[in-house]
Parts: structure tokens; C-alpha cells; sequence
């Protein structure tokens, strides 16, 4: 099979090195997410109805050929480009001087990513071969009909890094295989639940949401490969007397495998989360690509009663609406805190802010993020801190079986093709589930703030819980006795229990075990008692034998 290197292989490359080498060589291309579809079907749609707009301003518009590439027409449209072992397409051509043409490309988001200027530079790359000539700028339509130019000239830097590896991989006859790391892109990838099976069922540490390709490379340089294997490298470590400031709030993805290992929740540091007499919820849907926030869910809390309010934006117009709806909701409870998971909530409410101009500083101070009671400081036995794992290990549930952040794009932008009810439904009540899961991982931070000590699946991590037998325990509290009635001259390292050996320093003020046995420096004489030390029975009869004994 003749394999070339197109802009999706490109593409796929820069996000994940498995997805590239599957398109290459697998035999399965995946089936491609909902989210990816509606995408490609917007990218269609643009560019059909721009291709009318230029058809209507000029005639001079052929389809293209190697042969019309010559002819020095002013539009070529559907290229095809293919040079050496790279293949692209481009929507457009447009003719900028003699024999030297400028793409464009149409694309079916409202924002310009970086993939999307990554594919411009590839079709730049492949023109360039196939004219003698690098086009000075592209172009990228999106779907409000917005050109943006790009500068393609020194592009090839860009590509060039990328390129290397594919080009190889075309060279070698049979390649390696490429291992599974799973990464953000994961989730729409064609490829996720085949990557994901082969994780789990190898253990692999991309499982974890914070160990990076960079940092597996350092753990493999060590020889740990799986979950199970880093988790035995958290060893605790008690702070040190002399530091003044505490440590910086860090994640440690080995205390996080021995979680999941051990199937228990671990402590950092104690959660502090107080009972609220009211407490409200807040979980904000939106359209990231086009910066619209159309579903505020607000849960508020008093006592055992709760009540659950949706508000719903059907367009930009309706979204100052929903603003307002909120703040008077919110009002009502001056001092009740309002409770998020994540950032995604505060740059709303300032965008929302800023937009409207309602000037609610006051609002922004009242946000209480839950996840920094968590990030750092409690492990729970999950893979990643998001709300839906670490909910669901908790006991939530999720009416939707695929309900998620990419999943409510999917469902909106069905509704806003049909404005089905079910759609709009689907979106309310998983709103309104997240409301109630951050609910429940608020009570359940509480409870352990109130009693970790009593819980069995609760541990520290630097001062694990002692569970002894009895026999154990009694030993343990003789051990503990020693030392607490030991001369206070005495450290605990000098405490030994080695017949023949002595403790001495080493040079760096350690201590190390000597095999130099001690001799008796001194003679002691005990007097002969004139009554028995059991029953004091007197006389005693007095003999002339003497016993000794070294000690």
C-alpha cells in the first residue's frame, strides 16, 4: 500500500503520535466523535456558501488540474495538491502574480486554533513544491465568514520537526508499533476507547491525569512503567523543624497511584470546608468557540431543603437575561457562599460581568472553588481530579451514560439545528446532576474534615494510621513507654537491642553499628541482706561463697 503524509496525518502527529501512526498503518480509521462530525459538516457548509459568494463576483473559476495550475486562471477551487510523498487539499487557490497562488481554507468553528493554522502551513508546504514557489500568505475562513491571514513563507520551520518522524516511519518497511499515552485530546479522538482498553489493561501511567509524556519518560528511565509500580515510591516524609514557610501546594501522582492501589482516600493536608447555613451550587454551561453561556445552574441549600433553578438562554439576546435572573437569585442570599469546581465558572461570571457592566466584585469574592480543597491536598482513588470521576467514585450517577463537557456541546448544537425538547432536557438535567454531584463531594470533604480519624478508607499520607493486633498494640505501647520514660539525654537512635554491638557516628554524624565488643571497666560489691527480699524471713544463714556476674 502507497502511504503518504496528508495534513489529517499531520494534524493527528501533532496532537498524538499513536493517532498518526493508526491512520498510517492501521487497518480500523476509528469512528470519528459526534462532536468531529457536526465540525466537518460546518466546514462543508462554509465553504459551499462562500464558493456561491465568489462565483457570484467573478467567472474566471476553474477546477483544478496540474494543466490549469499553468493557465494562469484567478480562482482554481477542489485542489488536490500531491508532490513527492505529501498529498492536501485546499478549497481554493487564489492567483496572486504569474503562476503563483495563495490557499484558502474554510473551517466549521467561529475561533482560529492552532491545528487549523498547522493545516495551512502543510497545503503551503505541498504548493510550494509543486509551483517552484512558497506563497507569501493563506488564508482561513470561519464560519461567521471572518478571513484571517497567515504568513507562509518561513512556515517551514513549523512543519519541519513534524515531518521528520512521518517520513521515516514511510522509509521503514515494518515500524514499531507506537505505545499508548493518553493525553487531552483523548476524548473526540476516533481512537479513544481502543487507546483507553490497551491503558487500562497495561496499567499504563498516562492514566493519570498529571504525568505528562515528560514525565513518563523520566519514570520509565527508572524502570517504573505501570500505576501499581509508582505507587511504591511515595515514601512519607515528615517536615522539616527548621522550615518557617509551608510548602507550595503540589500534586504528587505517586501518593495518587498508592490511592488507587490501596483503594483508599489519602490526606495532605485536612480539607476546610464549614457548614454553611445556606450554601448555593453553581455549574455554567457555554459555547467556548463563539463565547456564548446559555445554561446557569444554581442549586441552593438551606438545611435539608433544596431547590434547583435553571436558567436558559436561547440565543446571544437571551443571555443578558439569564445575568440578571442569576444575580437576583444569588441576592437573595448575601452570605451564603456559592460553590464551583474548577475555573471554568469564575471566567464566566467575569466575562458576564464585564459584558453587562453590573460591576459584582462582591459576587466574585463569594466563589469558593471546590477543587483547590482537593488538588494537592486529598487523594481520592481515581484517575484525574475531574468532577465526574471523583463524583462517581463518591456514588454519583448521570442519567446520560456519555454525558460530559464535549458530549453538551453535541447536545446543543442539535438543539440549535432542531430545537427538539430533548436536546434542551438532556442539557438541563446534566446541569442540574453536576449541581448535585459538587453537592455531594462538598458533604463528603466536610465528613472527612470532621472525622478522618475515625474512618477506615481515610488515611494520611505522612503519618499513616497504625492498625496493630492486640498483641501488636500491646507491644507497641511497651516500645512507646521506653521511650518516653528514657533518661532525656538519651535520642532515640542511641536506643539499641543488639547483644555484641555498639552504636557509633560515622563521620557525616550518622550512626553506625560496631562489632567491638566492651570490657568491663568497673567492680561493684552488694552487701549480703540480712532478711529474705521475698517473705522476710530472718535470720539468714551466712555463707562464704561469692557469685559474680559481667553485665
Amino acid at each position: 500500500m502507497n502511504v503518504v503524509i496528508t495534513s489529517e496525518i499531520l494534524q493527528a502527529y501533532s496532537l498524538c503520535p499513536r493517532k498518526a501512526y493508526l491512520l498510517m498503518h492501521g487497518k480500523d480509521r476509528g469512528e470519528l466523535h459526534e462532536y468531529e462530525k457536526i465540525l466537518e459538516k460546518h466546514q462543508l457548509e462554509n465553504q459551499t456558501e462562500n464558493l456561491k459568494i465568489i462565483e457570484q463576483r467573478c467567472s474566471d473559476i476553474h477546477p483544478y488540474s496540474t494543466e490549469n495550475l499553468k493557465k494562469d486562471y484567478e480562482f482554481l477551487i477542489d485542489a488536490n495538491l500531491s508532490a513527492e510523498k505529501f498529498q492536501a487539499y485546499c478549497s481554493i487557490l487564489k492567483r496572486i502574480d504569474n503562476l503563483n497562488y495563495e490557499p484558502t481554507i474554510f473551517i466549521g468553528t467561529y475561533k482560529i486554533n492552532d491545528i487549523d493554522k498547522l493545516k495551512l502551513v502543510f497545503i503551503g508546504y505541498v504548493l510550494a513544491k509543486i509551483q517552484g514557489k512558497s506563497p507569501k500568505m493563506g488564508h482561513i475562513v470561519n464560519v461567521k465568514g471572518e478571513s484571517r491571514r497567515l504568513k507562509l513563507e518561513e512556515s517551514n520551520k513549523l512543519i519541519t520537526p513534524l515531518l521528520a518522524p512521518l517520513e521515516e516511519w514511510i522509509s521503514e518497511p515494518s515500524i514499531e508499533e507506537v505505545p499508548v499515552i493518553l493525553n487531552k485530546h483523548c476524548p473526540i479522538c476516533q481512537f479513544r476507547e481502543k487507546c483507553k482498553e490497551i491503558a487500562i489493561r497495561e496499567d499504563n501511567l498516562s492514566l493519570l491525569d498529571k504525568v505528562t509524556p515528560k514525565v513518563l519518560r523520566q519514570y520509565e528511565k527508572k524502570g517504573i512503567f505501570t500505576v501499581k509500580q509508582l505507587s511504591y515510591l511515595f515514601k512519607p516524609r515528615k517536615r522539616k523543624r527548621r522550615a518557617k514557610k509551608s510548602p507550595a501546594v503540589t500534586h504528587d501522582v505517586r501518593l495518587q497511584a498508592l490511592a488507587i492501589r490501596t483503594r483508599k482516600i489519602y490526606l495532605q493536608e485536612m480539607p476546610d470546608l464549614p457548614r454553611q447555613e445556606i450554601e448555593i451550587y453553581l455549574d455554567i454551561e457555554g459555547l467556548p468557540d463563539q463565547n456564548l453561556y446559555y445554561l446557569i445552574g444554581v442549586l441552593v441549600c438551606q438545611r435539608d431543603v433544596t431547590e434547583y433553578h435553571s436558567l436558559w438562554a436561547d440565543n446571544v439576546t437571551d443571555e443578558e437575561k439569564i445575568w440578571q435572573e442569576f444575580l437576583a437569585i444569588v441576592n437573595q442570599y448575601p452570605d451564603a457562599p456559592i460553590y464551583h469546581y474548577g475555573s471554568y465558572e469564575v471566567r464566566a461570571i467575569k466575562v458576564l460581568d464585564k459584558r453587562f457592566k453590573t460591576e459584582q466584585e462582591v459576587l466574585l469574592a463569594r466563589l469558593d472553588n471546590v477543587n483547590k480543597q482537593i488538588y494537592g491536598r486529598v487523594y481520592f482513588p481515581v484517575y484525574s481530579n475531574k468532577l465526574k470521576e471523583v463524583a462517581s467514585f463518591l456514588g454519583a450517577t448521570w442519567t446520560s451514560p456519555n454525558a460530559s463537557g464535549i458530549q453538551s456541546l453535541v447536545w446543543r448544537h442539535r438543539w440549535n439545528e432542531s430545537q427538539e425538547v430533548q436536546y434542551k432536557s438532556k442539557l438541563i438535567t446534566y446541569n442540574k446532576e453536576d449541581c448535585y454531584a459538587l453537592k455531594l463531594l462538598a458533604d463528603e470533604l466536610r465528613k472527612i474534615q470532621q472525622s478522618a480519624d475515625a474512618l477506615s478508607a481515610v488515611d494520611f499520607a505522612q503519618t499513616p494510621k497504625e492498625n496493630f493486633s492486640e498483641i501488636g498494640g500491646r507491644v507497641s505501647s511497651q516500645f512507646e513507654m521506653i521511650l518516653r520514660f528514657a533518661s532525656a539525654k538519651y535520642e532515640k537512635r542511641k536506643i539499641s537491642f543488639r547483644q555484641g554491638q555498639v552504636i557509633t557516628k560515622n563521620n557525616r554524624g550518622g550512626s553506625i553499628p560496631s562489632k567491638t565488643k566492651l570490657r568491663p571497666d568497673k567492680i561493684l560489691e552488694v552487701s549480703q541482706p540480712e532478711s529474705c527480699i521475698r517473705c522476710g524471713h530472718s535470720p539468714l544463714k551466712v555463707v562464704n561463697t561469692k557469685t559474680s556476674r559481667t553485665i
